[in-house]
């Protein structure tokens, strides 16, 4: 691999981009929502009905809710497209370094920071509504005041607000920001100088295998300053693999032989294995083998879709806010719980099959709405700056 300017290649659709965003957040969304709003299928069986009792749409949910597992796995979906979408722009937009750096803040800051308004207008909406939760333990879980008053102390929000993220009850998706902002910081420097990137990447996640073997670094040992730990050892590589996958698009294009149909085929054996390999040898734990199986879907879903022009408007309607979508959900998901709550069920353990359902719906509308405050004013700002010298 050459250290020449980056191929401009074939002409890319980032509509089509788009919808493998929307479905990746779709997907994360469904595993909290299952995870935040349902009991689990044990739990169910043993309180409410048991399996002998129970009629066709319990035993869907049930099959529905054992593919819902794979939310870390399409985080690393985000990641890989994240590398392909990245390094287009650090090839493709003026301004240097400074000027990419200008845009991913005013791409992503004002969101990030709504989420974090988002989610104490949630917590001070609990303490109105329920304050019964909110100020005593309830189901043998904690007061909610307790994550209340973590979250809003002045050093740890000050933390959160320059992505040092810590006691985030309703934003825990936000493990995944800090990674995303490391490789933003690292891409332009790395960009030109792949060969560096290339053997920097690849060793990085050699001694990785060596150090933990298919398990990833305790998440919770590795926080603070010691992300960056975590970003080179254990999640560089997918982000490596996604600038691969645009550096190298029109090669990737050329061998690519499935048609759309075995595409989707290849699809769905990909996601059954990987579902299977966390449940069945991994105990859901979250690992690099079923990390690169979903790099192995991303290639699918990327040349696939890119080949073959797919376009799926819903989707590309999610992915059109799916960061927004990303930020604010789960804190969402917390309104479901007051609604459920207030109707006499439990607040924790809800064994009610089809709220959660109810809730990705829910947190899908309240963040189209909620898109129109930043993102869309962000997006719609950068669009003007990159059409402005054209204007002139």
């Amino acid at each position: 691999m050459a250290n020449a300017e980056i191929s401009s290649g074939s002409k890319i659709n980032f509509r089509i981009i788009d919808w493998m965003r929307g479905l990746a957040a779709l997907y994360v969304l469904a595993q909290h929502a299952r995870g935040y709003l349902f009991a689990d299928n044990v739990r169910y069986e043993k309180y409410i009905a048991p399996k002998i009792n129970w009629n066709w749409r319990q035993w869907l949910n049930t099959l529905i809710v054992q593919h819902t597992n794979l939310g870390k796995e399409f985080v690393i979906v985000f990641f890989v497209l994240s590398g392909f979408c990245i390094m287009h722009s650090v090839s493709a937009e003026p301004g240097g370094k400074k000027g990419f750096f200008q845009r991913r803040l005013l791409r992503l800051y004002p969101t990030y920071l709504l989420g974090i308004a988002w989610a104490i207008a949630v917590f001070l909406i609990l303490k109105v509504t329920v304050p019964d939760v909110f100020n005593s333990q309830t189901e043998g879980y904690p007061p909610l005041k307790i994550a209340y008053d973590a979250f809003v102390n002045i050093k740890t929000l000050s933390l959160n607000l320059v992505y040092f993220i810590k006691d985030n009850y309703l934003t825990p998706q936000y493990w995944s920001l800090p990674l995303e902002v490391i490789f933003y910081l690292s891409i332009p420097f790395f960009a030109r100088r792949f060969n560096a990137y290339t053997i920097f990447s690849i060793v990085a996640f050699v001694i990785s295998c060596i150090w933990t073997g298919l398990d990833y670094l305790d998440e919770n040992k590795y926080d603070g300053l010691l992300v960056t730990v975590r970003y080179i050892f254990d999640y560089n590589i997918y982000f490596f693999i996604g600038c691969i996958f645009y550096k190298y698009r029109d090669f990737f294009l050329a061998i690519f032989k499935m048609d759309r149909m075995r595409s989707i085929v290849a699809l769905m054996l990909v996601f059954l294995l990987s579902v299977f390999v966390k449940s069945y040898l991994f105990e859901q734990n979250t690992n690099k083998a079923t990390g690169l199986l979903m790099v192995l879907f991303t290639y699918i879903m990327l040349i696939a879709g890119l080949k073959h022009q797919v376009r799926i408007k819903l989707l590309e309607w999610v992915g059109g806010f799916s960061y927004t979508l990303y930020v604010s959900h789960l804190a969402s998901l917390f309104i479901v719980k007051i609604a459920v709550y207030k109707m006499g069920h439990h607040f924790y353990d809800i064994f009610l099959v089809y709220v959660w359902y109810i809730g990705v719906v829910f947190a899908v509308l309240v963040a189209w709405l909620l898109y129109y405050i930043a993102e869309y004013p962000s997006k719609r700002y950068l669009t003007q700056l990159r059409n402005k010298p054209t204007q002139q």
